[in-house]
């Protein structure tokens, strides 16, 4: 319990904690969309979105985050159009987003000095460095995603589980749906420098994996995957603080041993 006395121990959990469960909850939309990938091109967009914050933010007058934010919503809101190309797919109009901006956000700090300088890890965060005013940005957006989920909840289950019906119903499906997209840009664009890449990807995957795994009511289904990455996160600071390991990675290493294990026993 000691380490949990550690003023930026209590800041990393605190934020693994908000972050996590609402990636979490998000992820099962995701899953039941099968849209999961949407999720990884969205963080990589963040990246090169903070990559060239970094880089040109000076000269423009806007911060690395403002950029995040342009970068993920943007590529929620193209990810959201329709797409009809017969000789491209959208999963393939997914991959080139994720390998380009992945590749472009590496070019771009390796001739940024100042992002050298502060030491700048999109891949894998610095969920131990994060500062107060981090975290409240964090909450308000947790808030912000919480109310518009709050009022839209069944409308956006209705159109995860069967979009076709929903239209047929005449229900406005691509509006619910330009929020659902717009609400998980937002998750990843605030989420991306504080735990990185890797930590905001599993997050909305593996959680929701485990969840849909061992219920098969949607609500047990929520429950479980958000208490996976809460009891992942406890876990995952403990061990990064005593072995000296990268905080988000452990996070992510340890819930995916819970996805390892819900494999093996929940056959």
């Amino acid at each position: 319990m000691e380490i949990f006395q550690e003023p930026f121990v209590q800041a990393g959990l605190l934020t693994s904690l908000l972050l996590g469960g609402l990636c979490a909850y998000l992820g099962i939309y995701l899953v039941l969309k099968r849209i999961v990938f949407v999720g990884a091109a969205l963080s990589q967009l963040a990246a090169m979105g903070i990559a060239l914050g970094h880089l040109l933010g000076h000269w423009i007058n806007l911060t690395p985050d403002a950029f995040a934010y342009l970068f993920a919503i943007g590529g929620a809101v193209i990810f959201w159009i329709p797409f009809s190309n017969k000789k491209l797919s959208k999963e393939s109009l997914i991959g080139f987003v994720y390998a380009f901006a992945g590749s472009a956000a590496i070019v771009i700090l390796s001739k940024d000095p100042i992002a050298e300088a502060e030491d700048l890890d999109l891949i894998s965060g610095n969920l131990l460095f994060v500062s107060n005013e981090q975290v409240m940005v964090l909450a308000g957006v947790v808030l912000v995603v919480g109310l518009i989920h709050f009022l839209f909840k069944k409308e956006f289950l209705f159109i995860s589980f069967d979009s076709e019906m929903a239209q047929t119903l005449k229900l406005p499906v691509r509006t619910y749906e330009f929020f659902l997209y717009l609400t998980l840009g937002l998750t990843v664009a605030v989420g991306i420098k504080m735990a990185g890449m890797l930590y905001v990807f599993s997050s909305l995957v593996v959680p929701a994996v485990i969840g849909l795994r061992l219920f098969n009511r949607l609500s047990l289904s929520i429950f479980a995957a958000i208490a996976s990455i809460l009891f992942a996160s406890v876990i995952g600071v403990v061990f990064s603080y005593i072995w000296d390991l990268p905080t988000a990675p452990t996070i992510s290493v340890v819930n995916a041993l819970l996805l390892f294990v819900t494999l093996i026993f929940k056959r």
